[in-house]
Parts: structure tokens; sequence; C-alpha cells
């Protein structure tokens, strides 16, 4: 079991290390939600003492010290750690499975299908294409960036599920750059 000293020492002398010279000190260091790993913001000593902006390293939003074996993850800026976690607990959870995003309606629903004709600025041979057997899984990716392209369909009042499956069939990629709704429906348009 690593402690909270382990973890901050752990994480400092990384610091140390990728840069000869330069002085570091811990932001923070807290238990993460599940109690898996400690979080640890870490910074150089200029700006975290002694509050000099412009000696603000930045690119790394938090290292994740494994409290059960002591390995650490860095996550970089781009992302939160909580965000970063959440992926990994929903890796883990898929078990090889892959998260897809399908229509909780079939073609038999003439309003939803004319809603999502309308919506994607398509013809209602390829709607209904959209929704048939073998094409219901729209999108795959990570379950977080997948629920949020749900919201974004639910604004459209297209109604969607993420679930797993053993694999992925014919669905299209989603990622980090579709999170505004032309982003999706050029991912979803046949």
């Amino acid at each position: 079991m690593i402690s909270a000293e382990d973890a901050r020492s752990t994480v400092l002398r990384r610091c140390e290390d990728s840069a000869p010279g330069e002085r570091f000190a811990i932001q923070s260091c807290d238990l993460s939600p599940r109690g898996d790993y400690w979080v640890v913001c870490c910074n150089s000593e200029d700006y975290v003492v002694h509050g000099m902006l412009d000696r603000c390293y930045v690119g790394v939003s938090a290292h994740l010290v494994s409290v059960a074996s002591g390995d650490v993850e860095t996550v970089g800026s781009a992302q939160s750690w909580m965000e970063y976690l959440q992926d990994k607990y929903d890796l883990s959870t898929a078990a090889g499975a892959h998260y897809v995003i399908e229509p909780t309606f079939d073609r038999t629903d003439k309003a939803a299908l004319i809603n999502l004709r309308q919506k994607l600025s398509c013809s209602i041979p390829d709607a209904i294409a959209m929704l048939a057997p073998g094409r219901r899984q729209w999108l795959t990716g990570n379950r977080r960036l997948l629920q949020r392209t749900q919201e974004i369909l639910r604004d459209k009042g297209i109604d969607t599920v993420v679930v797993l499956h053993p694999t992925p069939l014919a669905a299209a990629t989603i990622d980090e750059r579709s999170w505004y709704w032309d982003a999706v429906a050029s991912l979803l348009r046949p």
C-alpha cells in the first residue's frame, strides 16, 4: 500500500529527473474517489511556492500513483485526471467489448424517422437504411464521448442509447473533435 508521502516523493523525483537543476513542489495530493490512485499535482517551486507565473510548467494535468503498486501514470493537460480515470474505468468495464451508440427507435416510428431525415438532411431511404438491423450501430468510441454525443443528439430530438457490443460492425469512430452538431452529423450521414 502506497502512502500519500510515498506518492509525493515519487512524483517529485520523476519531475526533478525530467528537468535537471529545476526544483519542484507539490501543489496537491489527494486520493481518487475510488481510493485506487493518489492524484498528485506538481509544478516548479518558483510557481507553487513563490507564485511566479512565468515559471509554471504546462502540459501535465496530474500524476496518478497507484495505491496498490506505486506505478505512475501522467495525464496530459488536454484532459482532466477525472476524465482520464473515467475512460480507464470504462475500458475495464468493457472487458474487450466496444461502446456503441444506437437509436432507441426503429423505422416503424414515422415521427422519429422523419426527424432523423430532417436533422441529417438526408433522403428517406438513407434514414431508413440507418435503422436497418445491421446498421443500427451508428458510432463507437469511449463511453464518455458517446454520452456527450448522446446529449447532442437528444438536443436534436434523436433518442439513442450507449451499449456494449463484441464488435462495432460498421460504426464510425468518434473522437474529441466531435463535440458539436455538425461534426456528429457528418459522421452519421450515410
